[in-house]
């Protein structure tokens, strides 16, 4: 099978020596080839971050909690979370890990506003909770269908 070309397009930046400096240090850190990679990544992470903004937007992505798993029943509370979030949490992993913490792991695709909803009902079931919520530039095929 033949690699699809891909489509490309040129174009100049200007920038003080020192940000360039930086900039080339962090392509040859990261074991990036050249710099043009290198921005095409950070472009690509900032266009994540500014389509987030449109809070209707339907995103994938994963929600990750860390808590105390002896704290008030924070791991019932949390199931109950995804009863009431069933269509935005596609699946869940769990990990004990020591002194008594849990952490999970939730993959959901929901529309950007309901998914930190989510997040913040997470976090209100235990002070312990901590939490975040990573996006995903490309979402889920279709899950459910009628048919």
């Amino acid at each position: 099978m033949q690699k699809e070309k891909q489509n490309y397009k040129r174009f100049s930046v200007t920038m003080p020596a020192e940000l360039y400096g930086e900039l080339e240090q962090m392509a040859e850190d990261r074991g990036m080839d050249n710099r043009s990679m290198l921005i095409a990544d950070l472009v690509k992470r900032e266009l994540l971050k500014y389509q987030q903004q449109d809070r209707s937007r339907v995103m994938a992505g994963t929600l990750t909690l860390s808590y105390d798993a002896s704290a008030d029943n924070c791991a019932n509370k949390l199931m109950a979370v995804r009863r009431d979030y069933l269509d935005e949490v596609i699946s869940t992993f769990q990990v004990m890990l020591e002194d008594g913490k849990n952490l999970e792991i939730w993959l959901v695709q929901g529309e950007v506003d309901k998914l930190y909803t989510l997040l913040a009902t997470a976090l209100k079931c235990n002070l312990s909770v901590l939490g975040q919520i990573t996006f995903a530039d490309a979402i889920l095929p279709p899950l459910r269908t009628n048919r």
